[in-house]
């Protein structure tokens, strides 16, 4: 009898803590827009263009008096020529609005498919976007010789900052 209880207690002890400490999970859905100028904010790696460094700017509209929140910092890579897919990887880094001081890990193909909606992958985040996982869908609203505007909709599970034991914080475990 004595055993019964005792798996009782355990167990109702270990639901409350595993309760207190889980991870505060939360939702981000947002649209957004990336401007990308190919002769402002790029540039090529080598002399084949093949491999070219992003600063997109990351805008809360799109149109041209939209604040500037942050920028699209990465490199993409011409991978398929045959269909002129560019594979890119970004890290988005939000400077203004209410994400300042976070960024989001994304990659994925953009390029030959402009008449069609696509999609990046998000694989992480830092700041208020701690541990992002997610996709960002995407299509191209304006494109022209100089310039093209991305619509982006986020949408993406992550973990507030304030959850994760900063270093030192778990009894001694980290210097």
């Amino acid at each position: 009898m004595a055993s019964y209880y005792a798996i009782v207690v355990l167990s109702v002890l270990s639901f409350f803590i595993a309760a207190g400490h889980a991870l505060d999970e939360r939702v981000l859905q947002t649209t957004l827009y990336i401007k990308q100028t190919p002769a402002q904010d790029q540039r090529t790696v080598g002399t084949d263009s093949t491999a070219v460094i992003i600063n997109w700017v990351i805008k809360d509209g799109p149109d041209a008096i939209s604040n500037t929140i942050g920028h699209a910092e990465g490199l993409t890579i011409y991978a398929n020529q045959a269909q002129s897919f560019w594979v890119t990887i970004m890290d988005m880094v939000f400077e203004g609005g209410s994400l300042a001081g976070s960024t989001l890990k994304v990659m994925g193909l953009h390029g030959g498919m402009s008449s069609r909606p696509g999609q990046w992958s998000i694989m992480g985040g830092t700041g208020e976007l701690t541990m992002a996982r997610g996709i960002i869908n995407y299509k191209i609203i304006q494109e022209d010789s100089t310039s093209r505007t991305f619509e982006i909709c986020i949408s993406a599970y992550y973990t507030t900052n304030y959850t994760i034991p900063v270093c030192g914080g778990i009894g001694g475990i980290f210097p």
